[in-house]
């Protein structure tokens, strides 16, 4: 990590701190599609696992049915219209892997890690960015109503007993064991679709930028804010049932 390199003297000066800083941003852009096949294979795998365990026990969570809507479009889409940097994704994935160790009932499936991946991030995001979007906003980008992702970002925080720092070391560790888990080979397609045709979420170009994360908030909710005169992206609150 950079954290612990000296200014000058034999070290390193804050041009080349800079440039360093430019250099890791950019490998941060190119883990979206890691976490994309790593979210691919847990939820295949998991999924066939459930297979053979009746009743399956609920969580806030649990969608009534799969989304139409695979694991990787939605990251994506998360990437793409919620404004967040892209190690929010990777800390809301470790977020989601110390819960899962905690209960394996949150383990990731078709039915919940939509609402799982949704809310972790944006723990994430509000813990790691300077400048995030309100609820409401994210709440489109999910495909969930407000009022739900809010009560699932309460309950996924208590249940994180509110442990949301990272270190730069664990952050790094945990980026290599993504990559070996996504090089141990994805799952069967076929499994993947299974169940995910019965309720579309749009996730077509919106009309309009995202534009800049500041601006007063349009429902309220505090710290976030809304972006002003933003077209809110496709497939809105309470798509996901």
């Amino acid at each position: 990590a950079i954290d612990d390199v000296e200014l000058g003297k034999g070290g390193l000066y804050f041009r080349d701190i800079v440039e360093l800083r430019k250099q890791d941003a950019k490998i941060q852009e190119d883990l979206c599609s890691l976490i994309a096949t790593v979210l691919e294979q847990a939820c295949a795998a998991n999924d066939e696992k459930q297979k053979m365990a009746f009743p399956q026990q609920v969580t806030v969570f649990h969608g009534q049915r799969p989304p139409n809507i695979t694991p990787r479009q939605y990251i994506e889409r998360i990437a793409t219209y919620s404004g967040c940097s892209p190690c929010c994704l990777v800390m809301g994935m470790k977020y989601l892997d110390a819960l899962r160790l905690k209960d394996p009932i949150y383990e990731l499936n078709s039915l919940n890690f939509h609402r799982l991946v949704l809310t972790s991030v944006l723990i994430a995001a509000k813990f790691v960015d300077d400048f995030y979007y309100s609820n409401g906003y994210w709440a489109k980008v999910g495909g969930v109503k407000v009022d739900e992702l809010n009560d699932m970002e309460t309950e996924f925080l208590f249940l994180s007993s509110f442990n949301l720092h990272v270190r730069r070391a664990e952050y790094d560790a945990f980026v290599k064991e993504l990559q070996q888990r996504a090089a141990s080979g994805a799952p069967d397609p076929s499994v993947l679709s299974h169940g995910m045709s019965r309720l579309a979420i749009n996730t077509t170009t919106p009309t309009g930028s995202v534009g800049t994360p500041w601006g007063g908030s349009s429902d309220g909710t505090p710290h976030g804010v809304t972006p002003s005169g933003v077209t809110p992206p496709p497939g809105g609150g309470g798509y996901l049932k």
